[in-house]
């Protein structure tokens, strides 16, 4: 994995079924900072990893994936 230093947006474009989707909103809704530093290097690293988090839990809601 390259690492970037800009903060340039990128798009990721995925297709999922109704199945792994809701699986999926269930895991992000489920996984918190802990989860996310126990798996980083460094504190840095898992407040980027709960950034792309926040962004993939709000596309999911945006689909209507919005688990409560």
């Amino acid at each position: 994995m390259t690492k970037s230093v800009t903060k340039k947006p990128i798009a990721v474009n995925l297709q999922l079924t109704h199945s792994e989707s809701w699986a999926l909103a269930q895991l992000v809704k489920r996984l918190g900072f802990s989860d996310c530093r126990r798996l980083a290097t460094s504190d840095t690293e898992a407040y980027l990893m709960m950034d792309g988090i926040d962004q993939l839990m709000k596309a999911l809601a945006e689909e209507g994936y919005s688990p409560r």
